[in-house]
């Protein structure tokens, strides 16, 4: 009986700096050495999680929310409680990160989500997501969420100091019904975890490939949420990757933004195979 062969994996570049999955014997680690304020920082905040009662965590799991503070104490107190309190209040959203379940195949053949396997020069990983398809039907924001969630759990578990996350979500194939979709079905405590309790840097958030109108709504919604997050955003219309190139250098980017890393459709495939490849991960420390 014929059988269905496995996709090929993407062979890694020379140029790529993205961890290693880990193996059963896995331990959370981190590849900087604190000194100083940041090392009495840590110490800090591992001796108030322990008497808040949080889940006990190793060094190397609380380090992610000073770091992402910049190793403020009361900046990162608040991160914690945040995340943790969205992961006791949200526990559909945190469990079941398996990419075999149907209903992840099932957003996966309507988005696509990419982790770039090379830094910035700043130390800033890139993550890019867009649509397969303008069709609603099949886009559950609970499920673009959770794949979104995963992929950066990757991130908090290999490398809980790197220097952000820069976003780039291309907007080709967007229309009002997903922003509907978005607005209407985001559950609250998920903006929380959004906004405050992801222990991560957030550099710019860059939107490309984005229509006149969908650029006008935007314009319209700027009232809305932090001032903050909106000053981090670049919108970028038409198919001149100029500015984005001047903020993101192309060593960064798939080959469809100018960029010299493999096809998103490759990079996608490569990040969807690491999820998979962390099932077991996340199982154990998630």
């Amino acid at each position: 009986m014929a059988t269905t062969a496995e996709p090929a994996r993407t062979q890694p570049g020379p140029d790529w700096d993205l961890p290693a999955v880990p193996g059963d014997d896995f331990q959370p680690a981190w590849d900087q050495q604190l000194t100083g304020s940041h090392a009495e920082a840590l110490r800090e905040f591992a001796e108030w999680v322990r008497a808040e009662g949080l889940p006990d965590a190793p060094d190397a799991q609380l380090v992610k929310f000073v770091h992402s503070c910049d190793y403020d104490l009361e900046k990162a107190k608040k991160c914690a409680k945040d995340f943790y309190w969205c992961r006791k209040e949200m526990p559909d959203f945190f469990t079941n990160w398996d990419t075999s379940l149907p209903n992840i195949q099932g957003i996966l053949d309507v988005i696509t989500v990419a982790i770039v396997p090379r830094r910035t020069p700043d130390n800033s990983r890139v993550i890019i997501n867009s649509l397969r398809t303008s069709d609603t039907t099949n886009y559950v924001i609970a499920d673009v969420c959770k794949v979104s969630l995963m992929l950066l759990e990757t991130i908090f578990l290999t490398e809980p100091t790197v220097g952000g996350i820069v976003m780039i979500h291309d907007l080709d194939k967007v229309t009002f019904s997903h922003f509907f979709k978005m607005l209407w079905s985001m559950p609250k405590k998920m903006q929380v975890y959004m906004e405050d309790g992801i222990p991560i840097k957030r550099d710019r958030v860059h939107l490309v490939n984005c229509p006149g109108l969908i650029d006008k709504a935007l314009k319209l919604m700027r009232h809305m949420g932090r001032q903050e997050d909106w000053d981090r955003m670049r919108v970028h219309k038409g198919g001149d990757y100029t500015e984005l190139h001047s903020l993101v250098p192309p060593e960064c980017l798939p080959s469809e933004l100018g960029g010299t890393q493999p096809s998103l459709e490759d990079l996608h495939d490569m990040t969807v195979q690491r999820l998979a490849d962390f099932k077991e991960i996340f199982r154990k420390h998630s």
